[in-house]
């Protein structure tokens, strides 16, 4: 159904770039213009396994019905999900999970991840934004909105439950199926369907 590649979508260049040169960012970004002889041999597919394993940045592109759906970049603090609108490369949702605690960098219990993010982009964006170390006010929603033709910025908060916000952690770096449908995420939590 989906069908995975290390490839990342630039748009400063307006397109998708191939798996060589996403690895080439990748490694650029990680040692700056100092790369290890030992990582200039990697494929795509070995960089993401090495950064899976030691929390180090890499990308994978989604696409089901072979059309652009899902940018998904993982690092040592979240997994994000950039779903594109249109089946173009215009990003539509963002969800992200973190797999360490609220910025603080200390790693949940192993094997867990928590749905921290969840964006609409459109003409206006909405943010919904949840805080797994908070029990009130753990809630908080950034949305932009049209009142009497100008442009307002709504910011406030709420306490919710939280709980069914766990998520099994990816085991390898392409097990990601659980994670890409998010109509079935916003099954389980109507208070945030658009």
């Amino acid at each position: 159904m989906y069908r995975l590649e290390f490839t990342q979508y630039n748009g400063v260049m307006k397109k998708m770039m191939d798996e060589q040169m996403t690895l080439e960012v990748h490694l650029s970004e990680e040692f700056d213009d100092n790369i290890p002889k030992e990582f200039l041999s990697f494929t795509p597919r070995q960089w993401a396994e090495y950064a899976f394993k030691n929390d180090k940045g890499y990308t994978v592109n989604c696409y089901k019905d072979d059309k652009p759906y899902c940018q998904i970049t993982s690092c040592m603090m979240y997994i994000a999900f950039h779903y594109y609108d249109s089946n173009s490369f215009k990003p539509g949702l963002k969800i992200v999970y973190f797999k360490v605690e609220d910025d603080m960098c200390q790693r949940y219990s192993k094997g867990k991840v928590f749905l921290t993010q969840v964006t609409w982009y459109g003409k206006l964006a909405k943010t919904l934004m949840f805080y797994s170390s908070k029990k009130k006010d753990n809630v908080f929603l950034d949305e932009w909105v049209i009142e009497d033709g100008k442009t307002v910025n709504i910011e406030q908060y709420g306490t919710g439950d939280l709980s069914q916000h766990w998520f099994k952690e990816p085991e390898h770096c392409l097990d990601f199926e659980h994670l890409l449908d998010y109509q079935m995420i916003f099954e389980k939590f109507p208070s945030i369907k658009r």
